[in-house]
């Protein structure tokens, strides 16, 4: 063990802390590698240090963030589209993971085609430019102009969703090159372990100039097992040593001297015991009705969850002192669960939901779910995210190491919409005007982690 750990510092050592040569734009490489709610002490609390040493090792050799403020609400599909864009949700056009459909009539669809976005991205500005981008798995990318994707869509353990992932992969062989390079087929269902082989060979065929990789099984871990659980610190490491494989395919390709790695989140995670379902109290009082299966058929007001958030809609500006007063009277008992509520004027502020009428934030150790027939019942997980950014809790992460990164160190706690603009400097593109200010890469004190 003692000659595996050695030899993984001399390779990061070899990638990030060698004397680098000022590369041009057109010779610069981002990897952006999202591990999906890794939180900050994954790399900054010296009790976890054996579980993350590939992120610990970036750390020492760059920068890091104390905590990243992400949007609200605080889950996957908007995160992920702020941290290739640089603005909030209410902006970049997707507010959420799912999209509105009270009545189910898309069967759970979410924001998965890439033409909802409506400002432009870090792969747009790239290939603008006349370089090359590439994405394995990254949320709404479904019909992305990117050189190479395998895009993140709906799950299917089916051999059918193979087929599905294929047509929708672009081009249009690339799972076939990719599997030919690799000597064997892709694991199916789309987990990590195919994220990383499919980024791995990317990065060894094609030398894209960026190239965006979501992470998933930790989220899903910390969702069933709950956040610190042994189970999470199991898949951490498992996910710390995916982030190895990828470095290490960087190093043999030869391009350490060009390529800068940016390990980012898009939240954290908070431990769960009960659920509010503010559906259940507008059913009750009229506000929606449902069939004999359960099904909303019809609604005045409804609740939209999103995780530890949620956000009301309501059709008629007449109901809305009525759902108003009815939700201060659920907030004002504390079983209930509801610790805050958004008014549109806040909403606006946040960048969230811009047509919700008003937007809840619930109490530590509930969650907030859709359904219609009790208020309050016990939480279906363990861990969950999705509450107003602020918290600590919900912090997402960054650690960033490289030749573009001459700076070493803590960078504080900063808001996500600044970690898209840094990039896009690094590759020499510029994103929306009203996008965040890129992190200062140079002239810091150097700590330790």
């Amino acid at each position: 063990m003692r000659k595996i750990l050695w030899a993984l510092a001399l390779l990061v050592a070899a990638i990030f802390c060698m004397p680098q040569a000022s590369a041009s734009a057109d010779d610069s490489r981002v990897i952006l590698i999202s591990i999906d709610g890794l939180m900050p002490s994954s790399y900054t609390d010296p009790a976890l240090a054996a579980h993350a040493p590939n992120l610990r090792r970036l750390a020492r050799a760059g920068i890091w963030a104390d905590g990243v403020v992400g949007v609200f609400p605080t889950v996957t599909y908007p995160s992920h589209t702020t941290l290739i864009t640089g603005v909030p949700p209410a902006r970049h056009g997707i507010f959420d993971n799912r999209i509105l459909d009270p009545e189910g009539r898309s069967d759970g669809a979410w924001y998965w085609y890439a033409r909802a976005i409506q400002v432009p991205t870090l792969p747009m500005a790239v290939r603008a430019r006349g370089l090359d981008a590439a994405a394995v798995g990254w949320p709404v990318t479904v019909g992305m102009d990117l050189d190479y994707v395998v895009p993140e869509y709906r799950e299917s353990r089916h051999e059918d969703g193979r087929l599905l992932l294929d047509a929708l992969s672009r081009p249009r062989d690339l799972l076939r090159v990719v599997e030919s390079g690799l000597g064997h087929p892709i694991d199916w269902p789309f987990d990590d372990r195919s994220r990383t082989d499919i980024a791995t060979r990317l990065i060894a065929t094609y030398d894209p100039h960026v190239l965006l990789v979501h992470l998933v099984e930790l989220d899903g871990t910390q969702h069933e097992f709950g956040p610190g659980s042994p189970e999470a610190l199991r898949m951490l490491t498992t996910v710390d040593a995916r982030l190895g494989e990828i470095l290490e395919a960087v190093e043999r390709a030869g391009r350490s001297g060009r390529t800068t790695v940016a390990v980012v989140s898009d939240h954290g995670f908070q431990a769960l015991a009960r659920m509010v379902q503010p559906n259940a109290a507008f059913r009750k009082a009229g506000l929606l009705s449902v069939d004999a299966a359960g099904r909303i058929v019809s609604w005045r007001a409804y609740y939209h969850a999103s995780g530890g958030s949620g956000f009301v809609y309501v059709r008629d500006e007449a109901d809305v002192p009525r759902v108003a007063s009815l939700l201060d009277e659920l907030r004002q008992n504390p079983a209930n669960g509801i610790r805050r509520i958004w008014t549109r004027e806040d909403l606006a502020e946040a960048g969230a939901h811009p047509d919700a009428r008003f937007g809840l934030d619930v109490a530590d150790g509930f969650y907030s779910g859709a359904g219609t027939d009790t208020l309050v019942t016990e939480s279906a997980t363990r861990g969950g995210h999705g509450f107003a950014p602020d918290r600590p809790a919900m912090h997402a992460s960054l650690v960033m190491a490289g030749p573009s990164v001459r700076r070493h160190g803590s960078v504080g706690v900063i808001p996500m919409t600044r970690i898209a603009p840094t990039l896009a400097r690094i590759l020499g593109v510029s994103l929306a005007p009203d996008a965040g200010d890129p992190i200062p890469l140079v002239e810091a004190e150097p700590t330790a982690p």
